[in-house]
């Protein structure tokens, strides 16, 4: 099982798998079949965060006053806080300023002043008597009789308000639910008809996808209920972190269902009515659509802070002095005094309730209620960020540029917030947030620590496999980006050195093995070492020979110009090497060299059981015979004509022949490494020129204008010793008509 999944791909299963299960922690979440702390409240904080950085906006009309009773109020005009005449006055004011609607976040449960009725009886007939007398009947009677009407009259606070409230005949009162005990069948007070929905459609659904249940209710009295238009509950629905920002919007009592005061308010400004079917996401208003959540409840979209509404104080109302700021208007009335009445709300933790009805009906009216997605859309977003984080983690994105994965992660997860705020503010939307980024975190971390677990052990593998053929330098890079070592085969441009000894087969016979075997390995380790200095990859020992490849496993634009400067320092390392074996009384190496540079395959070669990382191909083994073609033509480095071709003008080539190596078709040039430019014992440009004149000459028959050429070369000269050689052999024994001046190799 670890074979298997060591050959996989760990980290995009693993985060294939922690995408999966936040997903189905989510959806499990959102069922309320599970609860993952914390999570909401995360969420609602980030709510808040974004209506800041979305900013306070100004109303889209100035249609909702507040006319509040505050603090100035309560000093220049304590009667509208002490005495329900003094309220009554108050709606007079107001309602003499025709305002559109009038919304109270009030209501009068009991009755101002509690005394008995035959007391009251016995005061009125008293009154009644002394208003008989006579006015003759003296100061003390008169002062009894203004006592008496002065209790009379604390008894008609009541009724005043109560007439003030039918005179104004757009009222809407408002009235308290309470959420305790059962309510199925209970009598419906007075005045809450008036705020039932038009239309409802109880569906079966769970708890969960029902408006709240009421148990009892807090309204105002029935001769107050009688002469409103209409009326509205006054509920909030605080989050656990004290925050208001949803509102219900429907609350059922005794099987019947009941509108929000900001709702009635609304619906009045409007023209139309509500209808509802329980559990949906949409409550039917004035014939449009606005979104609620399944239990009915309506997300506010605040405009700002406290007094984002015009505010009048009742003071000023009731001193005349705002009558045309009220025309017209929508009007809620509430306290706004220090002492009661505050919720806090994403702009301020201490606003007057009445702006949260205030809000509710301008988002109402303006469509500007907050929409939330659906449950199936929420965990759709988990498992596309997770899937999205997750194809990061393929194995071409992760091991070529790993620097993808974390740019690519931080990039989704900045781009999921940044869309989910253009989303909010320009459509009002609310994207979950919380959960999908940190979803994004457990997929990322699950990854990552798979992957370190599992491609540690790959790195080490490879480290194995590379240590031994490449310096420790290529060993990190192709760490770092394994993909660089093309690992299962691969064609490219490469170049192969091959380096023999030569008359090593004599040397063996007269070696002890033990000897032979200190021989040969201090030979092969300076050796080796050039190879790896020059950024070579050592490919095999085969008996003698060193095979070794440049360009592979790593890239290397100039493998050819690192072949041959391997080549030339190889020739140098065996003079001191040399001088050793003189001393020790062994036979002297002396090596041949040969270079190619052409396409091949690279990669692992062998079984399943067992393979090695090699390269094969034409180019491969015409590096081989070119190798063992130093002896025929008395060089020490032999190289195709495409590594010269490679390598540049940093080396001195000559072109010696035109060959057909044995076991290969083609034909192909032959070229000289004579050493880098400039280097001591290099052929000079003459000596070049002249040998290939001598050349054109040979190639043309021109047997006398060639020897000459080559006459005048020095005599160390060992490719023109040879070709003079040849030619002699050629004057000899002419060759056919159809001879092309090819030379055949005819051993390996």
């Amino acid at each position: 099982m670890r074979r298997l999944w060591g050959r996989r791909n760990a980290p995009l299963f693993a985060a294939i798998g922690a995408t999966v299960l936040c997903a189905g922690l989510y959806a499990a979440h959102l069922s309320r079949s599970l609860t993952l702390p914390g999570i909401d409240g995360w969420e609602d904080s980030l709510e808040n965060a974004r209506m800041r950085i979305a900013g306070p906006r100004a109303p889209a009309d100035d249609r909702i006053v507040i006319v509040a009773l505050d603090d100035r109020t309560r000093r220049t005009a304590p009667k509208l806080f002490q005495t329900r005449r003094g309220l009554a006055e108050l709606f007079d004011a107001i309602a003499a300023a025709r305002p559109e609607v009038i919304g109270l976040d009030l209501f009068f449960a009991q009755r101002e002043l509690e005394i008995d009725a035959g007391v009251l009886a016995l005061v009125k007939s008293a009154l009644a008597r002394v208003d008989a007398e006579s006015p003759a009947a003296g100061t003390a009677l008169a002062a009894a009789r203004d006592a008496l009407d002065a209790v009379v009259g604390e008894t008609r606070g009541d009724e005043k308000l109560a007439a003030s409230l039918a005179r104004a005949r757009n009222v809407y009162l408002g009235f308290l639910f309470v959420f305790e005990g059962g309510s199925h069948g209970a009598a419906e007070p007075p005045g809450l008809a008036r705020a039932r929905l038009a239309e409802v459609v109880t569906a079966a659904r769970s708890t969960g996808r029902h408006p709240p249940r009421a148990g009892a209710v807090i309204s105002s009295l029935e001769e107050f209920a009688r002469g409103s238009a209409g009326a509205g509950f006054v509920n909030v629905d605080p989050d656990p972190d004290g925050t208001v920002r949803r509102l219900p919007l429907v609350v059922e009592h005794g099987g019947r269902y009941y509108m929000a005061l900001g709702l009635s308010v609304a619906l009045a400004a409007a023209g139309g009515d509500a209808g509802y079917i329980t559990g949906e996401d949409t409550l039917a208003f004035a014939g449009r659509e606005v979104p609620v959540d399944r239990r009915g409840r309506a997300t506010l979209s605040y405009l700002g802070p406290s007094e984002t509404f015009p505010h009048i104080s009742a003071a000023d109302v009731l001193a005349g002095s705002a009558r045309e700021r009220l025309r017209g208007k929508i009007v809620l009335v509430g306290y706004t005094d220090a002492a009661r009445d505050k919720i806090a709300q994403p702009f301020d933790r201490v606003m007057d309730g009445v702006e949260v009805h205030a809000t509710l009906v301008h988002n109402l009216l303006h469509g500007e209620l907050l929409r939330r997605l659906e449950p199936r859309t929420e965990i759709a977003l988990v498992a596309l960020l997770g899937a999205l984080l997750s194809l990061l983690q393929l194995r071409r994105v992760r091991q070529t540029r790993p620097w993808v994965v974390g740019a690519g992660t931080l990039i989704a997860v900045a781009g999921y917030l940044v869309a989910s705020q253009i989303l909010f503010q320009g459509e009002g939307l609310v994207v979950p947030v919380v959960a999908p980024v940190l979803a994004a975190a457990l997929v990322t971390a699950a990854a990552l620590s798979v992957g370190l677990a599992t491609e540690g052990r790959e790195k080490a593998r490879l480290r194995s496999a590379f240590s031994r053929y490449v310096p420790p330098s290529v060993v990190e890079r192709i760490l770092a980006d394994p993909r660089r070592a093309r690992l299962g085969g691969d064609r490219r441009v490469l170049t192969v050195l091959f380096a023999d000894i030569r008359g090593f087969s004599r040397t063996a016979e007269n070696l002890e093995p033990e000897v032979l075997s200190e021989y040969l390995n201090e030979y092969l380790t300076p050796m080796t070492n050039l190879v790896l200095e020059n950024s070579g990859m050592l490919d095999k020992y085969i008996g003698d020979a060193l095979m070794a490849v440049y360009g592979a496993p790593l890239e290397l634009p100039d493998h050819a110009a690192r072949a041959c400067h391997t080549a030339l320092a190889m020739l140098r390392a065996l003079e001191p090497l040399n001088q050793e074996y003189a001393r020790r009384q062994l036979p002297p190496i002396a090596i041949g060299v040969g270079i190619s540079t052409g396409p091949m395959s690279v990669g692992n070669m062998g079984s399943q059981a067992r393979f090695d990382f090699t390269v094969l191909g034409d180019a491969v083994n015409l590096g081989a015979r070119l190798e063992a073609l130093t002896r025929d033509y008395k060089v020490d480095i032999l190289v195709a004509e495409e590594t010269a071709r490679a390598a540049g003008d940093r080396f001195v080539f000559r072109e010696l022949d035109v060959v057909r190596v044995k076991g290969r078709a083609g034909v192909g040039r032959i070229h000289q490494l004579c050493g880098e430019r400039g280097a001591p014992g290099v052929p000079t440009d003459d000596e070049l020129g002249r040998f290939a004149s001598a050349l054109e000459h040979y190639r043309g028959r021109r047997w006398t204008d060639a020897r000459a050429a080559l006459e005048s070369l020095p005599p160390a000269d060992g490719p023109a010793q040879v070709l003079l050689t040849r030619i002699a052999d050629l004057e000899a024994h002419p060759p056919p008509p159809e001879w092309d001046g090819v030379f055949d190799q005819l051993v390996k």
